[in-house]
C-alpha cells in the first residue's frame, strides 16, 4: 500500500461533431467499461503533460489540453484509493487507433453516452460536464457517494454545488468531486 493514493490524469475531448472520446478498458478492473483515457502521473510530470501522453499511448492521438475540469477522488478501503484529476482537450493530429489498455477507442455521440457501460466515476463525470443529464441510477451505482468538495478553496463569487445523494455504508467506494474552479490544484497548461 505504500503507493497509494495514486494520481492520475485524465481528459475530456470532444471533436467537431460534439461527440465525446472513450475508451473501452481492456484491463481490469473494470475490464470491458467505457473510459475517458488517461493514466498515471509520473514523477516531476506537469497534470497535462499527463494527460497528453497517457492520451497518445492509449488512442493514437495527439492532444492539446486546453483547461482542467474537477479533481475525484476514489476511497476504496483496504485497497484502493485514487485521485483523478480531469482536463479539457481537443485533437491536434496522430491517428486514432486502440492500444494495449483499451481494446476500442472512438468519439461517442452524446445521446449514446448514457447507454454505454461506463464506469461509476466515468459516468459521474460526463454527468457532471452536462454529457449525460440525470437518469434513474443503477443498482452498482448506489454505493457510489459524491461530494461537492475534496480541496475546498474560497472563490468570491463561487458556490459549491452540495448533492443531495443519500450516503452508503462506511466501507462502499466512494466517488468526491471538486470543480476546477474550487480546488486547490494548479493548472499549467502544456
Amino acid at each position: 500500500m505504500s503507493d497509494l493514493p495514486r494520481i492520475g490524469s485524465a481528459l475530456i475531448v470532444r471533436d467537431e461533431a460534439d461527440r465525446v472520446l472513450l475508451g473501452k478498458r481492456n484491463k481490469d478492473p473494470q475490464r470491458g467499461s467505457w473510459v475517458l483515457p488517461g493514466g498515471k502521473i509520473r514523477a516531476f510530470e506537469t497534470i497535462a503533460e499527463a494527460a497528453a501522453r497517457e492520451l497518445e499511448e492509449e488512442t493514437g492521438l495527439k492532444i492539446e489540453v486546453t483547461g482542467q475540469f474537477r479533481v475525484y477522488e476514489i476511497v476504496n478501503p483496504p485497497t484502493e484509493q485514487r485521485i483523478v484529476i480531469y482536463s479539457w482537450g481537443k485533437v491536434i493530429g496522430g491517428t486514432i487507433r486502440a492500444a494495449d489498455d483499451i481494446s476500442e477507442v472512438r468519439f461517442v455521440p452524446r445521446r449514446e453516452l448514457g447507454e454505454l457501460q461506463l464506469t461509476p466515476l466515468v459516468r459521474q463525470a460526463l454527468r457532471d460536464a452536462d454529457y449525460i443529464a440525470d437518469e434513474p441510477r443503477k443498482l452498482e451505482e448506489l454505493a457510489v457517494e459524491t461530494k461537492p468538495a475534496l480541496l475546498p478553496v474560497a472563490v468570491e463569487g463561487l458556490a459549491a454545488r452540495p448533492s443531495h445523494r443519500a450516503k452508503p455504508a462506511a466501507h462502499r467506494k466512494r466517488h468526491r468531486a471538486v470543480d476546477a474552479r474550487q480546488s486547490a490544484f494548479t493548472f499549467e497548461g502544456g
